[in-house]
């Protein structure tokens, strides 16, 4: 089992940093900062790829570990984003643009 977080979790950390860096560029003038965005996608890849390693609990690859961690660091960023902007605006339900 340690073996599998050793060589799992570097795809994990590494997959997080890049969807934080790629939701920083995707949004120039909207995002929260570098590192806010880092941090988040750190966070939503390691919890993503433990819930799926947890559930599968079989060998999975490391490209797959990768895109299972670049998906849950989306999530995570998409979410709060929408969360961050409809709180901003004073309504629960708003959409944003």
């Amino acid at each position: 089992m340690s073996e599998h977080i050793v060589q799992m979790g570097p795809m994990l950390v590494l997959a997080g940093l890049i969807a934080g860096w790629v939701a920083e560029a995707a949004s120039r003038a909207g995002g929260y900062g570098f590192v806010f965005d880092m941090f988040l996608g750190l966070i939503g890849s390691v919890v993503g790829g433990a819930i799926v390693w947890v559930l599968t609990s079989g060998d999975i690859g490391m490209l797959a570990m990768l895109l299972i961690g670049c998906g849950g660091a989306a999530l995570v960023v998409a979410a709060q984003r929408r969360l961050w902007r409809s709180a901003l605006l004073g309504n629960p339900l708003a959409v944003s643009p």
